[in-house]
C-alpha cells in the first residue's frame, strides 16, 4: 500500500486546470510565427479554404472557356451574319464563307466541352484544340493587324496554358497501375517539368493585354482628364503626363511580378478584380439590347466607321466582354494554383493552406 501510494503521489495531476493548460499550450501558435501566418490560421479556422479553392477552380475553368462557348453559340444562331463577316474579312470564295464558320463551331464547341467534362487526357486535348483556334482566330477574321485583338487572344492563350499545366500535373499525381517502374517514374518527372515550363509561358502570355493597356489605354484615359492649368480634355500637359507615367509604371510593375512569380497570387487576384470591373464598365452589352439608335463601330479592322444597329453593337460588346471574362478566369486559376516552382515565390514547392494538408 505504501508503494502504491507513492506511485499515486508521483503521477501527474489530472485536474481541470492542468488539462486546460495543456490544451492552450498545444493550440497556441509558436511565438516566432509571423502576423500574416497567424491571420491565415485564424481565417482557416473559420473558413474551409480547401472548399473555397475547389469552387474557385471550377469558376475559373468556366470563365476561361466562356468566350469559346459564346462564340460557338454565335456561329450557331447567327450563321448568316458570320458568312458576311467572312466576306468582310477578305475571304473571296463563297465556299469558305460557309466552311470557316462551321470549322469555328466544331473546334470551339468540342474544345470547350472536353475542357469542362474532363480533368484528364480529354481536358488536355480540349486545351490543345482551343490553343490552335487562338492562333488561327485573328487570321480568320482579318484582325492580325489589330494589336488589341491579337494581345487579348494571347492573354486567353496564356490562361489555356495555365489550365493545361494544371491538368498535366494532375496526371502526374495519379497513382501508377502495377507499381512504379523506372521508365514510368522518369515519364512522370518529364511531364512535371513540361507542365512547369508551360505554366511559366502561360504567366508571360496572360499579362499581354495589360501591357497593351499600359502602352495605349493609359494615354487615352489621362488625356481625357482635367488636371488643372495647362491640362484639359485632349491636352497632354505635365499633369496628364505624370498620371500616365505613374499608371503605366504601376501596370508594368504588376505584370512583372506575375511574370517572375513574386507575390503573383495576390497580384493576379488584384488584376482579376480590375479586369472584371473594367469589362462591366467598358462592355455593357446588355444595355445596348434596349436601345433603338445606331452606333459607329470602333476598334474593328475592316469595320471602322460603319454605322450599325444596337443589336449588332451589343453582339460586338458581348464578344469582348466574354474575352475579358476568360482573362479573369485565367488569373483566378493562377490565384488557386500559384506560379509553380519556376518562380520567385514557390521555388521549393507550392504553398499549402492548413485546410489542404492531409492528416496521416
Amino acid at each position: 500500500l505504501q508503494g502504491r501510494s507513492r506511485c499515486l503521489w508521483c503521477a501527474p495531476s489530472s485536474s481541470p486546470m492542468s488539462s486546460l493548460k495543456v490544451q492552450l499550450t498545444q493550440a497556441a501558435p509558436p511565438p516566432s510565427i509571423s502576423f500574416v501566418e497567424r491571420y491565415k490560421v485564424a481565417v482557416e479556422a473559420r473558413i474551409n479554404l480547401k472548399h473555397v479553392h475547389r469552387r474557385l477552380q471550377v469558376v475559373a475553368k468556366l470563365l476561361i472557356v466562356a468566350t469559346f462557348v459564346e462564340d460557338a453559340l454565335r456561329m450557331l444562331f447567327k450563321f448568316d451574319q458570320q458568312q458576311q463577316s467572312m466576306e468582310i474579312a477578305g475571304w473571296t470564295s463563297p465556299a469558305l464563307h460557309t466552311l470557316l464558320p462551321l470549322l469555328s463551331l466544331a473546334v470551339q464547341s468540342c474544345g470547350a466541352l472536353l475542357v469542362l467534362a474532363s480533368s484528364g487526357v480529354g481536358g488536355e486535348v480540349g486545351c490543345y484544340l482551343l490553343l490552335g483556334w487562338c492562333v488561327w482566330h485573328p487570321f480568320m477574321y482579318g484582325q492580325a493587324g489589330n494589336r488589341e485583338f491579337v494581345l487579348e487572344t494571347a492573354t486567353i492563350s496564356g490562361g489555356l496554358l495555365i489550365l493545361l499545366s494544371h491538368l498535366l500535373l494532375l496526371r502526374t499525381k495519379a497513382p501508377l497501375l502495377g507499381g512504379v517502374s523506372a521508365a514510368a517514374a522518369q515519364e512522370q518527372k518529364d511531364r512535371t517539368a513540361t507542365a512547369h515550363r508551360i505554366q511559366a509561358v502561360g504567366r508571360v502570355l496572360v499579362v499581354s493585354f495589360f501591357l497593351y493597356v499600359a502602352a495605349t489605354k493609359t494615354h487615352a484615359w489621362s488625356v481625357s482628364l482635367s488636371l488643372g492649368p495647362g491640362d484639359g480634355p485632349g491636352v497632354w500637359g505635365w499633369g496628364t503626363r505624370t498620371v500616365e507615367l505613374l499608371l503605366s509604371l504601376l501596370i508594368l510593375y504588376l505584370c512583372w511580378l506575375v511574370v517572375i512569380g513574386m507575390k503573383s497570387r495576390g497580384v493576379a487576384l488584384l488584376l482579376a478584380v480590375t479586369m472584371f470591373l473594367a469589362a462591366v464598365w467598358m462592355h455593357p452589352w446588355c444595355l445596348f439590347l434596349f436601345s433603338s439608335r445606331t452606333y459607329t463601330m470602333q476598334g474593328v479592322v475592316g469595320m471602322e466607321g460603319f454605322e450599325v444597329d444596337a443589336f449588332t453593337m451589343a453582339d460586338h460588346h458581348r464578344y469582348f466582354f466574354f474575352q475579358s471574362m476568360s482573362t479573369v478566369g485565367a488569373l483566378l486559376l493562377l490565384v488557386v494554383h500559384g506560379p509553380g516552382p519556376l518562380s520567385a515565390d514557390e521555388q521549393d514547392g507550392p504553398l499549402e493552406f492548413a485546410s489542404e494538408k492531409t492528416v496521416a
